[in-house]
């Protein structure tokens, strides 16, 4: 059994897509491009913090700073105006959350979501007594695939990851879990290109949430 588990956020808990979506392409057309994204296509842009969204949705512009800058303070407003639109818990995941609470297990959210805007959704959605913490994207710390959050969160908590599990939904959160040292369960119903080389890396795959609590209580 794990006594401690790890959640990612976007594709892992929440269905948040959409609203990523709208933010990303009201600030293209605030800023003057012609371009949009369609939701299939949105999908290329999560998964590694609101930096490499903005620099994945400038283009052939990525690394043009300026371009940067303006998208990014264009973007950042409208995702906190638009992030509770349309956003939901993936079916069941919130029920196998709680029976896990009931059961003793410890409960953390790591996600490259700005920290405030990743509080905010996640206590909509979750309450604020779900998780021990929630931990977003910080000024100055790196996000992931890095483990800088999820070990300030483990030092805190004096967590042993021998007996901790993360759980997330793509490769960065695949990568995050080899680099910190621990065990990891991809969900399947996230926005991961699920592939052989990410299987191979996580310890578990599932396809619903029931599968987890069996996973983390047996």
């Amino acid at each position: 059994m794990y006594k401690y588990v790890f959640f990612d956020c976007d594709g892992t808990l929440l269905e948040t897509l959409p609203d990523i979506r709208i933010a990303t392409n009201l600030a293209l057309k605030q800023c003057g491009y012609d371009y949009q994204f369609s939701l299939k296509e949105a999908r290329c842009l999560i998964g590694n913090g609101a930096d490499m969204l903005v620099r994945r949705a400038l283009k052939d512009k990525a690394d043009d700073p300026v371009a940067f800058a303006q998208l990014k303070a264009a973007y950042l407003p409208l995702y906190k105006e638009h992030q509770a639109d349309h956003a939901k818990p993936f079916n069941g995941i919130k029920e196998i959350c709680k029976v896990l609470k009931d059961n003793g297990i410890r409960m953390f959210v790591i996600t490259n979501k700005p920290d405030a805007l990743a509080k905010e959704i996640l206590q909509l959605h979750f309450g604020k007594n779900l998780f021990d913490e929630i931990q977003g994207a910080l000024e100055g710390v790196p996000v992931k695939p890095d483990p800088a959050l999820l070990d300030r969160v483990a030092a805190k908590y004096g967590v042993d990851k021998s007996e901790a599990l993360y759980v997330g939904d793509a490769l960065p959160d695949a990568m995050t879990a080899k680099n910190a040292g621990m065990d990891c369960c991809l969900c399947l119903w996230g926005y991961g290109e699920y592939k052989p080389q990410l299987l191979e890396l996580t310890k578990f795959q599932v396809k619903k949430p029931k599968e987890l609590a069996q996973i983390v209580l047996r």
